[in-house]
This record gives structure tokens, C-alpha cells and sequence, in this order.
């Protein structure tokens, strides 16, 4: 495969940070944070990017304290254009963390809101919210508030039955949207006192059952048993679930299908923070080939494969350098994957078909001497171009990053 010949930044703002860990870092609340102008403006994200090729352009979905949450980037001159999301969205919307989806039925994008505020600000938030956005039209339909007093983290799709699943935070549950009556069920709680397990984002397969992460209940037990992280799949007709009693590979874990790609090194080792101590399979990403199996990234860097008739997760490679594989999608027969923090971030790309994954390590804007602190999404267009959304930069606004191939 070729090498990557264009790495670009492009700021929609680019506001210098200063003081992250020098009095920010385990000390400010939100309120600290939201009333600095420089962090209240300045520090966003690029959360969830996805492609529309009915526009050719790429949809942004953002963390911002001002509600300014949706934009659209032009690649053709570079430039951004706010959707207005800050008419709609009130002071605890700051956050289209993942994932904004695009319908093949009606051609809207359909994404949940998420929050950062404390939870002494509880009971005035009411909750995240599902909303539809016709890119057409260019606007915005509040659908529901599924679950008064919870956020949405992400949600996935079964537009053959008109349904969206979406995960929460604070507390982690899974929900059921039924689109045509807007109405919605809680369907289970997925975590536990001392683990957050949600897988990201899930996916529903072509059979209609929703695939995703949760954590097993110890309330007997501190320690975590062998498998903690496990997987579940779900099923509307009959509300059927299957609990598994395994997960997905760790980094340690000596079978695997492919060797690792060349050139991987740098392993740092445990992820530092408190929530992924160790390395327990937590999964960082998923995408569907549309027929049998799911990929999956973990938060150690692992690629793993998730067969769809049997259930079962076996490990492919270990495919970055350092930590997190949050980003993840299929086009045309080739995975591409994003993660990688503390400014090492990686992309690799796999022609399914084959036996061998490409690493492409320390990414650089070369022109701005940049390179992303974190990746956490990632979009490929109509020509195979890479677009990475950066998030948590603690020292400037994160960009969204432009990869192109020979």
C-alpha cells in the first residue's frame, strides 16, 4: 500500500490553552472551566466525523461549551460552516460525542447530546437528546429526551426497523428509540459501581441485533473477575438478549490471526487513566462489514474480529504503537483505524482480503509543526481520503486532520 502524502490541520478554532496541568487537572470543576473565556471558547473537539457523499462533504459533530455543536467542512476550500446548533441546544448540550450516522432512508443525520457538567447541577438537566438534522433543508428536529437525567454517549442504527439504540452516561444503560412513535424503553444496564464498559459505539448487524460491551456484576466482589468486559447482543423482536460470557483479546493475548504490522513499537504500557488501569479488553470502537463479522478496537490498541454467527471474538493483531484504537471504519473492502495519544497517533489501513495491515505512525502536519494530541474518529470519502477527528488537546483547540494517499 502506498504511504500517506498529505497530512494536513485544519482549525475551525485555535485558541492557545495554558495551565492543564499546572492547576486544571483534579482541581476546577466545570463551572471553572465553563466560566474561562480561553477554555469556554477554545477548547473543543472533533468528537464524530462522518462523510456524506450526497454533498461530498464532512459533518462534524463537536465538544464545545457554547452548544456550537454541528458543523460542516468543505474540502474543496477548507472551510467550516456552523449548522446553528447553539439555537436549539441549552447550556448542558456540549457534546455530539459519538456517533453522528447518516440514514439511508431518509437521508438525515440522526445524533445524541452529551454533557460535562457536574452532577450538582442535577435536577435542571434534562437529559441528552436524540435530534435529526436534514442537511437538505439544514434543519434541526428535536426528537425526545429518551431518558430524563442521563446523557447519550452514542447510539446506533437499525433503520430497517426504525430504530435507534443509545448508550448513557452518568450511568450506563442501553435504550430502545422507536423512530415512528418516538417512544422509548429502557433495556438494560450495562456497568457496574467500579467500571465504565460501554463499547463506544455499537453496531447493528444485518439480522437486526444490536452487538456492544458490557460489564459483569460483582456486587459480592471488589476485584474484577477474569473476564470483567463482555460482550451482548440484542434482539427488538421478543426484546431477546444474549449475554456471552467472554469479551475481546488483550494485548498479551499470543493467538492471533495476522502478524502485528511492521514497524510497531513504542508500546507504553498500561493506559494512565484511572478507568483503563489495566489492559481488560475494554472496546474502543466497532465497525460491520455489513455481512458476518464486527472489528473491534480496544483500548490497548488491539484489533479484534467478532464472528456474528457463533458469537465468538478472536483476536487479529495488535495494530498501534501506544494506546487507544477509538476509531474505526469499513470503505470498499478496507479497514482503516485511528488512535494513539499524548501527541503518537496512528492510522492503520487493511485490505480485508488480505493478510497484511499497514502502520502509519507520528502523524504531522508539517506545515504547522502540529500533530494531534488524540484521535477519536475517523471518516474516509468517495476517493479513500482519511479525516481524523482530534479530541482532547489540552493545549490548543483540537483540528480535524486531512490524510491522504498516492
Amino acid at each position: 500500500m502506498a504511504s500517506p502524502r498529505l497530512v494536513k490541520a485544519h482549525a475551525l478554532r485555535n485558541y492557545k490553552l495554558e495551565g492543564w496541568q499546572e492547576k486544571i487537572a483534579g482541581r476546577w470543576t466545570y463551572r471553572d472551566l465553563a466560566a474561562d473565556p480561553a477554555w469556554y471558547k477554545g477548547w473543543i473537539s472533533f468528537d464524530t466525523v462522518t462523510w456524506n457523499p450526497q454533498g461530498k462533504k464532512l459533518y462534524c459533530g463537536l465538544n464545545s461549551f457554547d452548544g456550537d455543536l454541528l458543523y460542516v467542512f468543505d474540502p474543496q476550500n477548507g472551510q467550516f460552516e456552523s449548522l446553528g446548533a447553539s439555537r436549539w441546544a441549552d447550556k448542558f448540550d456540549v457534546k455530539v460525542h459519538r456517533t453522528l450516522l447518516l440514514s439511508p432512508r431518509d437521508g438525515c443525520f440522526y445524533f445524541g447530546t452529551s454533557l460535562l457538567h457536574d452532577l450538582d447541577q442535577h435536577p435542571r438537566p434534562k437529559g441528552g437528546k436524540l435530534v435529526r438534522f436534514d442537511p437538505r433543508s439544514r434543519t434541526f428536529e428535536i426528537l425526545c429526551v429518551p431518558v430524563e437525567y442521563l446523557y447519550i454517549q452514542s447510539i446506533a442504527a437499525d433503520w430497517e426497523r426504525g430504530i435507534l439504540y443509545g448508550f448513557t452516561y452518568p450511568a450506563e444503560a442501553v435504550f430502545e428509540t422507536r423512530l415512528a412513535a418516538l417512544s422509548t424503553k429502557l433495556l438494560a444496564y450495562i456497568g457496574n459501581a467500579i467500571m465504565f464498559v460501554q463499547p463506544h459505539n455499537a453496531v447493528v448487524d444485518k439480522h437486526g441485533w444490536l452487538w456492544g460491551t458490557c460489564a459483569e456484576t460483582r456486587a459480592w466482589d471488589e476485584k474484577p473477575g477474569t473476564e470483567p468486559v463482555r460482550l451482548f447482543k440484542y434482539h427488538p423482536e421478543g426484546s431477546r438478549f444474549v449475554w456471552f460470557d467472554h469479551g475481546l483479546a488483550r494485548r498479551a493475548s499470543a493467538k492471533q490471526l495476522l502478524d502485528d504490522p511492521r514497524n510497531l513499537e513504542g508500546f507504553s504500557g498500561p493506559v494512565d487513566e484511572s478507568r483503563h488501569q489495566q489492559d481488560l479488553g475494554f472496546c474502543d470502537s466497532m465497525a460491520y462489514d455489513g455481512d458476518r463479522y464486527i472489528y473491534a478496537g480496544t483500548v490497548a490498541g488491539v484489533l479484534c474480529r467478532i464472528d456474528t454467527t457463533t458469537g465468538q471474538a478472536e483476536k487479529v493483531a495488535n495494530v498501534t504503537a501506544t494506546e487507544r484504537l477509538p476509531a474505526l471504519t469499513i470503505k470498499d473492502g478496507i479497514l482503516y483505524g485511528g488512535g494513539g495519544v499524548k501527541g503518537q497517533t496512528e492510522l492503520v489501513r487493511w485490505e480485508l482480503s488480505t493478510d497484511r495491515i499497514e502502520f502509519y505512525g507520528d502523524l504531522m502536519d508539517p506545515q504547522r509543526n502540529e500533530r494531534p494530541a488524540r484521535i477519536h474518529d475517523i471518516a474516509v470519502d468517495d476517493n479513500h481520503k482519511v479525516y481524523l477527528g482530534e479530541n482532547d488537546n489540552h493545549q490548543r483547540s483540537s483540528y480535524l486532520w486531512e490524510v491522504g494517499f498516492e
